[in-house]
C-alpha cells in the first residue's frame, strides 16, 4: 500500500514537473489586452441588415488565464450577437487562453427599428472576468431605419421625398411613359447586383445645400466598402428613355455611373447631367451609345475601365466638366474614348455619325503614355469635334487650337487632393481664369465664377484654399 501511496505522488510529481510553463494557470488576476479600446460599427440599415465585427483578445502574461466569463452587458435584449469558437450567444465562461496567446470574437450587430428619421446610437459593453477583475469595451453602432424597396416595377409617375433612406434589394424599372421623381435630399443606397432601369423618365434634382443632394451608392456602409467600385449595378437607360435630368446628384460604387443607350432621329438631349459627381466605377463612369447627351459642371472620376466613352455615333456636349482618373487599379482605357464606332456581340459593327463639343473642361488622369484622349473614326462615319478652352492630357496636334492647354505632366492640373477626391484647383492650376465666358455662373458646388472662369467643375477660391 505504501508502495503504491509513493507511486501515485511521483506520478503527480512528474505531471506538474513536465507541465509547460505558458499552461500553467496564473494563481491571480491577468488584465487582458484587447485589439481596440471600443468596438465601432458605422451606420447599419435596422431590422434588415446585420453586419460583423471581428475583435481579439491577448493574454499577455506567462501563465495561462481561465476567463470566467465573456458577456455582453445587455444580455438577450442587446442588438448584438456574441460568437465565441463559432457559437452564437449573449455569454460564455470558462474560456483557457494559454501565455502569449489570443482568442478571435465575433460581434454581430442587427439593430432594431425605431421611430427616428436621423441615424441613432445603439450601444453596450463587452465584459470580461477572470478571478473577479472585471474588464470592459464599449460597442458602439448606428442604426438608420429606412424604406425597402423590392418592387420591380416602379409605380408611375412616383415621387420619393423621403427622410429616410430607400434600400434598394433588387433593380427597378422605371416604364415607358412613366415618370419618377426624386426629390432633394433623397438618399438611395443599392445592394449587390441592384440596377435602376429606365425606359421612362428619371428626374432627380438636388440642391446644392449641404444634405440637398441626392445620392445613389451602395448599400454596405462600413469602412472597407465605402470606394469600392462595382458594388452595384448603376443607372440604365433604356431605348425610348428622354427627357432625364440629374442635378446635384452623387452615383457611387457603381458598375456603371450612367449607361445611355438611347438611339433616336433627333439632337436633343436624353440626359441632362447637372452638378453631378460620378466616382468609383468599375465598368464606367459615364458610357453612352448613340445618344444625346448634355452635361455641365460635372465631375467623373476614378474607374477600373472606362471614365467617360461616347461610342457608336451620337450627340455629346460637354461644357465645365472634369473628367480625371488617377486610380491605381485603372486599366489601360483613356479617360475619354470617342468613337463612331462599336462591335456588336454577333460580331458586327455599328457606325454612326458622332459631334462632340466641349467647353471649358478637363481631362487628365495617370494613364502610361499620357494619352487621355483618344478618338476612334475607324467606323468613318462623319465625326465633328469642337474642342476649345479646355484642358487635355493629349499630346494629339488636332486639339491644339482654339485655347486649349496640352499637356503630358500627368500632375499638371494642380488638383486639389486626388485621394481625397478633392479636384478643385490649386493656386498654382494652368485651369485658373483659362476659360471662356459662358452662361454657367454657379461651379458643381453652387460657388459663383468670375468674370474669367476657370476650367473644370469648380471654380478656385482663395478662401477655399484657405479652409483646407
Amino acid at each position: 500500500m505504501k508502495q503504491l501511496l509513493l507511486l501515485c505522488m511521483l506520478s503527480t510529481a512528474l505531471f506538474w514537473a513536465c507541465q509547460p510553463e505558458d499552461e500553467i494557470l496564473a494563481g491571480e488576476a491577468v488584465r487582458l489586452q484587447f485589439e481596440q479600446d471600443s468596438i465601432l460599427f458605422d451606420t447599419i440599415f435596422t431590422t434588415e441588415q446585420s453586419i460583423t465585427h471581428r475583435f481579439r483578445v491577448y493574454n499577455p502574461s506567462e501563465k495561462s488565464v481561465l476567463i470566467e466569463q465573456i458577456a455582453l452587458s445587455g444580455g438577450a435584449q442587446s442588438p448584438y450577437t456574441l460568437y465565441v469558437n463559432g457559437q452564437p450567444g449573449a455569454a460564455f465562461g470558462d474560456q483557457l487562453l494559454l501565455a502569449g496567446d489570443s482568442l478571435l470574437l465575433l460581434l454581430e450587430a442587427t439593430l432594431p427599428e425605431t421611430s427616428d428619421t436621423l441615424p441613432y446610437l445603439a450601444s453596450d459593453e463587452l465584459v470580461f472576468m477572470n478571478k473577479g477583475l472585471r474588464q470592459e469595451v464599449a460597442v458602439v453602432g448606428y442604426g438608420q431605419n429606412a424604406l425597402f424597396v423590392s418592387d420591380t416595377v416602379v409605380a408611375c409617375n412616383a415621387v420619393w421625398d423621403s427622410p429616410l433612406p430607400y434600400v434598394i434589394e433588387n433593380s427597378l424599372l422605371v416604364d415607358s411613359l412613366c415618370t419618377l421623381q426624386i426629390k432633394k435630399g433623397s438618399r438611395l443606397y443599392f445592394k449587390p447586383d441592384a440596377y435602376l432601369y429606365i425606359k421612362g423618365t428619371l428626374v432627380a434634382e438636388g440642391d446644392s445645400a449641404e444634405g440637398e443632394r441626392i445620392l445613389f451608392r451602395n448599400q454596405r456602409l462600413d469602412p472597407y466598402y465605402e470606394n469600392q467600385p462595382g458594388q452595384w449595378g448603376g443607372l440604365i437607360f433604356l431605348p425610348g428613355s428622354s427627357g432625364n435630368r440629374l442635378s446635384y446628384c452623387d452615383i457611387r460604387n457603381a458598375e456603371y455611373g450612367i449607361y445611355l443607350g438611347t438611339p433616336d432621329e433627333d439632337a436633343i438631349p436624353d440626359l441632362e447631367l447637372a452638378s453631378c459627381r460620378i466616382e468609383n466605377t468599375l465598368e464606367a463612369g459615364i458610357v453612352a451609345y448613340t445618344s444625346d447627351l448634355l452635361a455641365v459642371n460635372t465631375l467623373v472620376n476614378t474607374s477600373v475601365q472606362l471614365t467617360v466613352a461616347n461610342m457608336a455615333g451620337g450627340n455629346y456636349t460637354y461644357r465645365h466638366c472634369t473628367f480625371a482618373n488617377y486610380f491605381s487599379q485603372r486599366e489601360n482605357y483613356p479617360v475619354l474614348l470617342l468613337s463612331d464606332n462599336v462591335v456588336l456581340a454577333d460580331g458586327s459593327v455599328l457606325t454612326e455619325p458622332l459631334q462632340v463639343l466641349m467647353e471649358n473642361s478637363i481631362v487628365w488622369g495617370n494613364i502610361t503614355g499620357g494619352e487621355e484622349l483618344v478618338v476612334d473614326n475607324s467606323g468613318t462615319a462623319d465625326i465633328e469635334l469642337e474642342f476649345r478652352h479646355n484642358l487635355l492630357r493629349t499630346t494629339d496636334a488636332a486639339f491644339n487650337e482654339k485655347e486649349n492647354i496640352l499637356g503630358s505632366d500627368r500632375h499638371l492640373p494642380g488638383f486639389r487632393n486626388i485621394e481625397l477626391y478633392d479636384y478643385r484647383p490649386d493656386s498654382l492650376s494652368p485651369a485658373i481664369d483659362a476659360g471662356v465666358v459662358s452662361s454657367i455662373e454657379l461651379d458643381l458646388e453652387g460657388q459663383s465664377r468670375d468674370g474669367q472662369p476657370d476650367m473644370g467643375a469648380y471654380e478656385y477660391t482663395e478662401q477655399a484654399e484657405e479652409d483646407e
